[in-house]
């Protein structure tokens, strides 16, 4: 049985409780297995203030500290993916290896309709901030938003909203670049989210990265298909 312990962060607007299905398979191989919920997420409140990526890995390496975790295994979801690689590249001797999923560690919208996206976070604001229209501004900035792509925005509300805009802007390929630990890239082949094509770019940038691809399975992989997925993991971390 298997000793090692191993940490899941959660993808936004998820918590740990959506991998507690991945968690029961790793912890039935003898993991001792950890699914923090990430602040703004589950139990954990909201931010007081706008957080960037670096505040959520510092806060994952307080919570590293206080349950006395000893160089994890991280298996970081779509944006606990961006957590986990800034983690790494602030303390990468506290890690033992990383498992990224569906993480966009370039962003999977494209410049044009990034730009158009600041364009209605701007100029939209302002436009509907003007009577009459101001009282048609809270339908309108919606619609804007959903006609833009931006749905997790969208959700998104208080410092939460301006902390979704931080973690989209932050620059993850330093991280990426400082990544010295075994990385295995796990992608569903039918990944709409963060495309396939995200991966095959983040392996060129992490030295070493293997990257695999599941078939027939979308961004929602680790918690869609836990057996599969570990099946995965438990190939690639013996050779770690």
């Amino acid at each position: 049985m298997n000793s090692q312990d191993l940490i899941i962060l959660h993808g936004w607007n998820l918590s740990g409780s959506r991998f507690a299905p991945l968690a029961d398979v790793f912890r039935a191989k003898g993991y001792r297995v950890f699914t923090p919920d990430l602040p703004g997420f589950g139990e954990e409140p909201v931010p007081k203030r706008p957080w960037h990526v670096v505040d959520y890995a510092e806060f994952v390496k307080h919570y590293v500290d206080r349950e006395h975790i000893k160089n994890p295994v991280f298996i970081g979801h779509s944006f606990g993916g961006r957590v986990t690689l800034k983690y790494v590249q602030l303390y990468p001797a506290d890690v033992r290896a990383i498992i990224l999923s569906g993480t966009p560690g370039f962003s999977p919208i494209p410049k044009k309709k990034m730009f158009l996206f600041w364009v209605i976070a701007k100029v939209g604001g302002f436009i509907f901030s003007l009577p009459p229209l101001s009282l048609l501004a809270d339908w309108a900035r919606r619609w804007l938003y959903y006609v833009a792509g931006a749905r997790e925005f969208l959700r998104a509300e208080g410092p939460m909203r301006e902390t979704f805009k931080h973690v989209v802007q932050d620059n993850l390929v330093s991280a990426m670049e400082s990544v010295h630990v075994p990385c295995l890239l796990l992608w569903g082949e039918y990944d709409v989210i963060v495309p396939v094509a995200i991966g095959r770019r983040m392996q060129e940038v992490i030295s070493g990265a293997v990257l695999n691809i599941i078939p027939e399975v979308d961004h929602g992989v680790p918690f869609k298909e836990p057996e599969v997925f570990a099946g995965y993991v438990e190939q690639f971390l013996p050779k770690t």
